[in-house]
């Protein structure tokens, strides 16, 4: 997740869903982000982005109000 222009939050996938030896990948990913303070407090002011940065794939879109309130609910928590 990028937050405003000082805060690039890269996702930590949980493992144990899919069966990659097997050919086999899930259909849900489980993702964790762990931001730093600086990051939450910055997170209702500054815009949010959801990316994607792989070789073979590069994508952001901006987190809607809903979502970010949702969002920032739980890093709140």
């Amino acid at each position: 997740m990028q937050v405003g222009r000082d805060f690039a939050v890269p996702g930590c996938f949980e493992g144990g869903h899919s069966d990659e030896e097997r050919g086999k990948i899930g259909a849900v990913h489980f993702v964790r982000f762990a931001f730093p303070e600086a990051a939450v407090r910055a997170f209702a002011d500054e815009l949010v982005f959801l990316a994607v940065d792989h070789p073979a794939e590069r994508m952001r879109v901006e987190l809607s109000a809903a979502s970010k309130a949702a969002l920032l609910e739980d890093l709140r928590g």
